[in-house]
């Protein structure tokens, strides 16, 4: 009878080892997949999610050095550097902040998720806020009848309504001085494009949300709107800013393309990943939504807030444009 208790225990070690072997595997060529993100759109989702890849090939580093199998221990730390490497390689840089003359310009962007019925908890949160613009993506006729309230203090709106998580909508306390919504690439899901005047600066804002790289189909789309908004940022030329779902992380090289093509710069004063989604698994959180700016436009503070029962969390900037007059806001009326 003990023989057979000690068979089923070594048959058992075996198997939880075996599923080791396979999770190392596993996790380091998701490491490696990631380089040849260009290449397949299944290996550019690896990419998002270098850190979880760093936590599980360390603690796999860890096991393996334990039992001294030192080639798996090896290559789960040498994999488990590169992921870690590349996650430092978002977080280090920082914005230096050098004040100048200017206005503080405070935004918010929010995706509320269609099916998220939680409107108190978010109306509650950007009344709190207090921000001068704020961008809500996925809102449909329901979401916009009951952010009615918030025209009191956000007299001008742009809305597309939409029942397939693309409405789009932006409030502002500022008076826009122009304001459309609009397609970019192929995918015909709409954006908005609007002018701010800032102590007598016209300053460019963009709200877009692409779509999510779901499928080559829709990978190739989302791709397509990128490229789009750095070619409309740059035909622009004037101080911009770009907010939304982008449903991509620092860490795609579609992404750093989106930086490079449109002169736009993703900075915080201070480090971190700023994971947005999934809200409800911190652990787990990759950033989605961003707020990118150019170079002109300081950022004097990055944060998200809290859970508003969307499956996001809120985007919170405060920038700083440099100007030679305040900011002239619009009356307190309802449009």
């Amino acid at each position: 009878m003990s023989q057979i208790r000690s068979q089923r225990a070594q048959q058992a070690a075996f198997s939880v080892e075996g599923t080791l072997e396979i999770g190392a595997c596993l996790l380091c060529a998701a490491t490696l997949g990631g380089f040849l993100a260009r290449f397949w759109w299944v290996l550019e989702l690896m990419t998002h999610f270098r850190l979880l890849l760093t936590l599980g090939l360390v603690c796999l580093a860890l096991v393996w050095l334990r039992k001294h199998r030192w080639f798996l221990a090896s290559a789960c730390g040498a994999c488990g550097a590169i992921d870690g490497l590349l996650v430092l390689s978002v977080v280090l840089p920082v914005e230096p902040l050098n004040i100048e003359t200017g206005e503080n310009l405070r935004l918010v962007s929010l995706n509320v998720q269609t099916e998220n019925k939680q409107y108190d908890k978010v109306l509650g949160f950007v009344q709190r806020a207090n921000a001068d613009l704020v961008l809500f993506m996925e809102v449909d006729d329901a979401w916009m009848t009951a952010m009615q309230p918030l025209r009191v203090n956000y007299p001008h709106v742009i809305a597309e309504t939409r029942d397939d998580n693309f409405g789009i909508a932006l409030f502002s306390r500022l008076q826009l001085t122009s304001g459309e919504t609009l397609t970019l690439g192929h995918a015909q899901v709409p954006s908005i494009s609007a002018l701010i005047s800032v102590g007598g600066k016209n300053i460019f804002v963009l709200g877009t949300h692409p779509l999510p790289p779901g499928s080559a189909e829709y990978a190739r789309m989302r791709n397509e709107q990128l490229q789009s908004i750095a070619v409309l940022v740059r035909s622009r030329n004037l101080p911009s800013i770009v907010l939304g779902d982008l449903n991509c992380t620092p860490l795609s090289p579609y992404f750093n393309d989106l930086l490079r093509d449109s002169g736009l710069k993703n900075v915080s004063p201070k480090r971190g990943l700023f994971g947005s989604w999934p809200a409800g698994l911190p652990i787990a959180r990759i950033a989605l939504d961003h707020g990118l700016v150019s170079p002109p436009i300081q950022v004097l503070d990055k944060r998200l807030g809290p859970n508003v029962g969307s499956d996001h969390l809120p985007l919170i900037l405060q920038l700083k444009i440099p100007t030679s007059s305040p900011i002239k806001k619009a009356p307190n009326r309802v449009a």
